[in-house]
């Protein structure tokens, strides 16, 4: 009896995550398509965000790590803007813009190579190329030399889902680094962190993960576009030119030029924008939050702080789907055995119950311990596996026995 119960609750779980792949991998059916307005609100949509927007409190300012509004701001503008800033003596500059091409002001292309010649550590981004034909990234763009021979590279790609650079952008990750036609190639972040704490750099390299999740900290001045308060300093190009800051701001800092609006505080802007799981709206989110220059400052506090986001592998979250879908399936048996009458009453309060259970669980642990579980195989198998079970006993089972197909086409009589 005791063999027959586990060969059955083993052939169960089988039948279940079958059925998961059938439903994963057929495409063909379309009749769920008038939920795609529900689908497309919340598909964006990710346990972390509910945490990040709505469950985290606000954490302290980041005063190692200072960001400046480029703007608009023509070489020339942007050449006095970095003399002043270099000599306050920071501990780098990082530039989030790319100068591609001589201009017609030559002497603004001058002013600015002058101007990046003289400051002590500047790094410039650069940009991961993908062959369209592999998907292989093997190549990476360049400033024009003239500029990029004062600095020290590192790309400012990150992963986004966004096809065209005008589309909305959704962004929770970053890579590392990335290896092109044999050579290291470093993220922007984690390039500037390593000129505040190069251990802490190296620590996080080490860690191997090749896309790592963001563990946001916060925003500059955004007038509620996120949940979070402002945790980075900003100054815009009018506050450089007017140099009202103290000096204590830019000593042995980090400083960012990057683009932040036409002026600081412009929330019109799309230009180099993402959409983040801070953003207010973490449902139907159609409004970018956040800019680039502001996600490159939320990795390096991530790095200096040594305060990761670990996760759940996909193969441990298998394993645990396997053994909750065992034990669901073991109790949901001797329910339909013992209990058929109650049986589909009692296995959907069970389903509810687990399901919320496990949601919540996934909320706590990522909230207290950075820990991002991967339970989606898990819950989608629990969700399955009351009905799935009552098919399996009450159709396959039958249908591969002898008295079932009897009882099927010659039914008892009344």
């Amino acid at each position: 009896m005791f063999r027959k119960l586990w060969l059955d609750v083993i052939l169960g779980t089988l039948f279940i995550f079958g059925l998961m792949g059938l439903f994963a991998s057929v495409t063909a059916f379309r009749i769920f398509d008038v939920f795609d307005p529900i689908g497309e609100a919340l598909g964006e949509m990710q346990m972390t965000d509910i945490v990040f927007s709505q469950l985290r409190e606000d954490p302290p300012a980041d005063e190692r790590i200072v960001l400046v509004n480029m703007g608009d701001l023509p070489r020339r503008d942007i050449a006095v803007m970095l003399s002043i800033i270099s000599q306050y003596n920071p501990a780098v500059i990082g530039i989030d813009s790319f100068f591609n091409f001589p201009k017609e002001d030559t002497l603004g292309d001058m002013m600015l190579a002058e101007a990046m010649a003289g400051v002590e550590n500047l790094v410039l981004v650069t940009k991961l190329i993908s062959n369209p034909e592999t998907d292989i990234v093997d190549s990476v763009h360049y400033s024009w030399p003239l500029f990029s021979q004062f600095s020290e590279p590192a790309f400012a790609s990150l992963p986004t889902d966004a096809k065209e650079q005008g589309d909305l952008k959704f962004c929770r990750s970053m890579w590392p680094q990335w290896e092109v036609n044999g050579e290291r190639q470093v993220a922007f972040s984690v390039k500037l962190a390593s000129y505040l704490d190069s251990a802490a750099a190296e620590d996080f390299l080490a860690r191997g993960v090749e896309e790592e999740l963001i563990n946001f900290k916060g925003n500059v001045l955004d007038y509620g576009a996120t949940e979070f308060g402002t945790v980075y300093s900003a100054l815009d190009w009018m506050d450089v030119f007017q140099e009202t800051f103290t000096p204590e701001l830019i000593e042995g800092k980090i400083v960012l030029f990057c683009y932040l609006g036409e002026m600081l505080g412009d929330q019109k802007s799309l230009e180099d924008k993402f959409i983040t799981p801070l953003n207010a709206r973490y449902v139907g989110r159609t409004l970018p939050d956040m800019f680039g220059g502001v996600l490159h400052a939320n990795v390096v506090s991530m790095i200096l702080n040594r305060d990761y986001v670990d996760y759940m592998t996909h193969r441990q979250g298998l394993i645990v789907a396997v053994l909750l879908c065992l034990l669901n399936v073991l109790l949901f048996t001797i329910i339909y055995k013992r209990l058929p009458k109650w049986y589909d009453g009692i296995t959907k309060v069970f389903q509810l119950i687990e399901l919320g259970l496990l949601f919540t669980l996934m909320i706590v642990v990522f909230n207290k311990f950075n820990y991002k579980m991967d339970l989606t195989v898990a819950m989608v198998a629990i969700a399955l596996a009351g009905d799935s079970l009552e098919v399996f006993h009450g159709v396959v089972k039958n249908v591969f026995t002898k008295a079932g197909r009897k009882s099927l086409f010659k039914p008892d009589k009344l």
